[in-house]
């Protein structure tokens, strides 16, 4: 039987770069293009480039809470998220993901069980052990998103794990 930070990773690993129930990140961006990430249906929508910004920025937001390194306060609220906070070309974009993903996964292992029982922020009644899972969704469910953009342009292959 997993252990509790067993199932958390095993979810990380999931979401970041392992194929299981759905595709992982680096299954869904593969081969995307700069001009593919910036594409948009409509502009109610957003990018893949956006969701892999926002995916970037609550990943180490939640790293650095984790870690006790103060975050800066968000102006402007979560929309702000899904743009770009400098000049970062589409595959840097994607390294910085993949940079906090193996830093969380690698602190994750490393931390005890009391760290996972802890609230995750002082005036909230959530645990990290609930919060890490619930980001590792947050993280699927984004990643969903960026399998469904690919559809819509037609640049999918359902080998790739999702029809």
């Amino acid at each position: 039987m997993m252990s509790r930070k067993e199932v958390i990773l095993e979810q990380f690993l999931l979401t970041h770069n392992k194929n299981g129930w759905f595709v992982s990140f680096e299954s869904a961006v593969a081969g995307v293009t700069p001009e593919q990430a910036l594409w948009k249906k409509s502009q109610l929508e957003n990018s893949i480039w956006e969701l892999v910004n926002h995916l970037v920025f609550w990943n180490q937001y939640c790293l650095n809470l984790f870690k006790g390194i103060p975050n800066t306060k968000l102006e402007g609220g979560n929309d702000t998220t899904f743009k770009s906070s400098g000049h970062s070309e589409w595959l840097e974009t994607v390294d910085r993901f993949n940079a906090v993903m193996v830093e969380w996964y690698e602190i994750i292992q490393a931390c005890g069980d009391e760290k996972l029982d802890q609230l995750y922020h002082p005036e909230s009644k959530s645990s990290w052990i609930t919060t890490l899972s619930s980001l590792a969704l947050h993280n699927a469910y984004h990643v969903g998103q960026i399998v469904t953009i690919r559809k819509n342009q037609g640049i999918w292959n359902k080998e790739n794990g999702v029809s």
